[in-house]
């Protein structure tokens, strides 16, 4: 499995891609559901240990989080997964939608 933590926009579009697109997971570390929204991530990972995904932890990494947001044309929330298309177009799930059915949609 491979949660990639990244300090940058550059070190996100440096990561391999899945299904044409950048999956990143926002994450604190201050929420019981970012953890039970982590869980469900890496536990699909576990089957999928080729992807790559951003890790991002939202209370460290605040300045990423926000540029992210302003970047990607995305409202800040946590957990948050974002999936960055080719296109330049961001598809996201935040809090329990967080979950393997909505990764495996990603297409």
């Amino acid at each position: 499995m491979s949660l990639v933590p990244v300090t940058s926009l550059e070190d996100i579009h440096r990561l391999g891609r899945y299904r044409g697109g950048i999956l990143v997971f926002k994450h604190s570390t201050r929420c019981s559901i970012s953890t039970a929204a982590q869980h469900r991530v890496r536990t699909w990972l576990t089957a999928h240990p080729e992807v790559e995904v951003a890790y991002v932890d939202v209370i460290a990494q605040r300045p990423l989080s926000n540029e992210l947001a302003e970047a990607w044309s995305v409202e800040h929330q946590s957990p948050q997964m974002l999936w960055f298309r080719e296109d330049g177009s961001v598809l996201h799930e935040s809090h329990f939608g967080i979950d393997a059915r909505w990764i495996e949609s990603l297409n």
